[in-house]
């Protein structure tokens, strides 16, 4: 076993490198049975390499780091305005790292285990961000539809807004995922999760018209990327699948330029605008979760708690008690 201790006057960084390819290694063969999406590896190796460039910061080895050392990681991020979610999410990874240096032998101890982020008082339904009736609306009439530009727009914000899917679904659609003829569409969600969505009819009219003007693209992708000549209705120059930044930057171009863009308010809120709506307009919960590509409905009972607790505002029975009483 490599006994370690930390690094006397030589930098950490071969160390680092060597744990960073180890933990690569570990994603691919112990997260998610072995299946983890090539999104999911990007993302920890992403969170990883910001914990490594801290520790080099503070002259830290990062495979002989204490829990005082760990501790001092979480103020750090505290200190930088994160939000307890995201905080959160990187304290998970690093969880995640030290795991597989005490498994692979790296360490004999684990001083990550106890490490959590700091408590967090808030509601849950209050971190739930969603759109109102009126903004979705306002949304799916904000793109130019006699562009094509405008028709992939228009298809993308309904598929967000009025079906729930996430952006990473968007970016892995392909052409062949759609039918028409039944009014399906097929996702890969979490997990190469696959699920099959029923589109409503505007939906698919949307999908539609701009598969009628998307062009001869060879990439598979149901959204691609638009080059010059696309302002006339027609794809002109067939371009590459869309990159989910190019996604989340379609999105929040529109919701900033009909003011709806806000701390929270991207494309994830499409998604909680989706169960929220629905659920308050009378959809079943287990059907939401469903939609939504939940593995449990208890993931999708936030949404039900958001809808109960506007229904039973005390003030919505003040105000009606008060008006029946100026009535009299």
């Amino acid at each position: 076993m490599l006994e370690l201790a930390r690094a006397q006057g030589q930098s950490p960084a071969p160390m680092g490198q060597e744990l960073e390819a180890a933990f690569a290694d570990f994603l691919r063969l112990d997260v998610a049975q072995g299946d983890a999406s090539p999104e999911t590896v990007r993302t920890y190796l992403g969170q990883l390499r910001q914990y490594l460039a801290w520790c080099a910061s503070e002259g830290l080895h990062p495979a002989a780091v204490t829990e005082d050392d760990l501790k001092g990681y979480r103020a750090h991020l505290v200190a930088e305005g994160y939000r307890r979610s995201t905080i959160a999410t990187k304290l998970a990874i690093v969880r995640r790292f030290y795991q597989m240096a005490q498994a692979r032998g790296y360490r004999q101890d684990d001083p990550a285990r106890g490490l959590k982020a700091p408590a967090d008082h808030t509601d849950r339904t209050e971190l739930v961000k969603w759109l109102p009736l009126v903004a979705v609306k306002h949304l799916l009439n904000a793109p130019d539809t006699t562009t094509a530009k405008g028709l992939r727009d228009r298809a993308i914000l309904a598929l967000m807004a009025l079906h729930g899917l996430r952006t990473v679904e968007i970016h892995r659609l392909n052409v062949e995922d759609v039918d028409l003829a039944a009014g399906q569409l097929t996702v890969l969600g979490k997990g190469k999760r696959t699920r099959v969505i029923l589109l409503v009819d505007v939906t698919a009219q949307y999908l539609e018209e701009w598969l009628n003007a998307r062009g001869s693209s060879p990439d598979p992708a149901l959204f691609i990327s638009l080059h010059w000549g696309g302002h006339k209705g027609k794809a002109g120059e067939a371009g590459k699948r869309m990159s989910r930044r190019g996604i989340r930057a379609t999105v929040d171009g529109y919701l900033a330029a009909l003011g709806l863009k806000a701390n929270g308010v991207s494309c994830h809120a499409l998604r909680h605008t989706f169960a929220t709506l629905s659920k308050a307009a009378g959809a079943d919960l287990l059907a939401i979760s469903k939609a939504l590509g939940h593995s449990s409905v208890t993931t999708t009972q936030i949404y039900a708690d958001i809808v109960d607790k506007a229904a039973n505002n005390p003030a919505r029975f003040l105000v009606g008690a008060l008006y029946a009483v100026a009535s009299e």
